[in-house]
């Protein structure tokens, strides 16, 4: 009887050192600018609630202005960690991560001391990161009424089967905060306005904000430029 309780005890023993080893290895990691293991992370990471607020609006602008941009996003590369201040300022600050699964956050930065995130990643450093984010929010391929064929695949435009070079503007400090701009090249006016309009997508050009001859545009009441409808 004594030998049974023994082999029980032994094995009990034994299962909570399993447990307690499965629970060490499981623990969220802490790793900081500079460290070797951020090469794993190289890529694109964006907040899942931002990610969830793209869903909800359908544009870049209603996203953007629906959280903190400041907030929004980090790149990782060659050892460093860069937070994307709105895609519009340098970040030279050293940061810290602590990695849980396929999540991280952002912690002590020297300055705040709460977390920010969770953020996934949202692609790898060989893709274009406006194309990541502009393919979710349109795919396919639609027939204006001049009878254009547009395509968007992977957030890449192409026109009657032309490449175009248009992209989402990631950055939107200089620019009206309505739709989804993409910044394009060889036109009078460096911006189309995508806004989607029941089943169609209505086309703006339009001018940066900061242009004292630019012509307003009310995306409720102006014309469009293109109106393209799924084919």
């Amino acid at each position: 009887m004594q030998s049974r309780f023994s082999r029980l005890a032994a094995l009990l023993s034994f299962a909570l050192l399993l447990s307690c080893t499965s629970l060490t290895i499981a623990a969220p990691t802490k790793i900081c600018t500079g460290d070797a293991a951020l090469n794993k992370l190289d890529g694109y990471w964006t907040t899942t609630h931002f990610l969830r607020q793209l869903k909800k609006h359908g544009n870049w602008t209603g996203a953007m202005t629906a959280t903190d941009s400041q907030q929004v996003a980090l790149s990782i590369k060659d050892g460093r960690i860069k937070q994307n201040l709105a895609w519009h300022e340098g970040d030279e600050t050293a940061y810290c991560l602590r990695v849980a699964g396929d999540k991280i956050w952002l912690v002590g930065d020297g300055k705040h001391s709460a977390e920010q995130g969770p953020y996934q990643r949202l692609g790898t450093l060989e893709q274009n990161e406006a194309d990541l984010y502009l393919a979710r929010i349109i795919q396919g391929c639609f027939v204006s009424e001049e009878k254009e064929q547009w395509c968007f695949a992977d957030g890449k435009l192409s026109i009657n089967g032309k490449p175009d070079k248009a992209s989402l503007s990631l950055d939107l400090s200089e620019l009206d905060l309505y739709g989804t701009p993409l910044r394009v090249e060889g036109r009078k006016l460096p911006f189309w306005y995508l806004i989607r309009r029941g089943d169609a997508w209505l086309v703006f050009e339009d001018d940066y904000a900061s242009n004292e001859k630019r012509v307003p545009v009310d995306p409720k009441t102006s014309k469009p430029w293109r109106v393209l409808r799924k084919q």
